[in-house]
């Protein structure tokens, strides 16, 4: 089992939102930071992405668009 400290201000905060939306702070606790990982793996996938691009691929726009028979 984790258990994260939070300062007093965060934990208040948790609380009163957790009580307006109707869930436990610990479940909406659980979520966000399901949420924030996988944002996080999402980005860490994008730099490598971006480390593997060839700026040689890249088309504007506008060539794509008339590759694909789009009018702007």
């Amino acid at each position: 089992m984790l258990e994260i400290p939070l300062d007093p201000q965060l934990e208040r905060h948790l609380a009163d939102i957790a009580a307006r939306v109707g869930e436990a702070p610990a479940e909406l606790a659980r979520r966000a930071l399901l949420a924030y990982l996988e944002d996080l793996e999402d980005y860490a996938i994008a730099v490598e992405a971006w480390k593997e691009h060839d700026p040689k691929d890249t088309v504007s726009l506008e060539e794509l668009m008339a590759r694909h028979g789009v009018e702007g």
